[in-house]
């Protein structure tokens, strides 16, 4: 018998490969179809990636407040690309209200997950301008 989990990561396999154009013609609808099977299954690799299609309009209508649906569901299992993301969300005011230290907590959560992408833009703000709270 077939997994949930194991369901979950064929059809982000599927997706990624529609949206990468990986043995298939490049298909971001229909990736996005794949990645919203595999996320509604739970995979946060398939949130985070619905989340951004959704954030930039590639594959489906952009919709902010559906990308931080999606983004945020990922990153609060832990996918650091997610949680970096849902930072810029927040910083930007995309999807919800412009809200720094929320932003601030994201990016801090994705640097300590390992993203490049937090550390750096956290190294660019101004000393003593980002604190985190508990």
């Amino acid at each position: 018998m077939t997994s949930n989990n194991d369901m979950a990561q064929a059809a982000y396999a599927i997706g990624r490969r529609y949206e990468m154009g990986d043995g298939v013609v490049t298909d971001l609808a229909s990736a996005a179809r794949f990645y919203r099977q595999a996320a509604l299954r739970g995979s946060p690799e398939a949130q985070h990636a619905l989340g951004f299609l959704h954030a930039t309009g590639q594959g489906v209508a952009r919709n902010s407040e559906l990308a931080v649906s999606w983004l945020r569901a990922a990153a609060e299992r832990g996918h650091a690309e997610a949680q970096h993301n849902l930072g810029v969300m927040y910083a930007e005011g995309r999807g919800v209200g412009v809200d720094y230290s929320e932003a601030v907590q994201w990016f801090y959560r994705a640097a300590m997950n390992g993203c490049s992408h937090a550390r750096a833009w956290l190294a660019l703000q101004p000393e003593g301008s980002v604190t985190v709270g508990d």
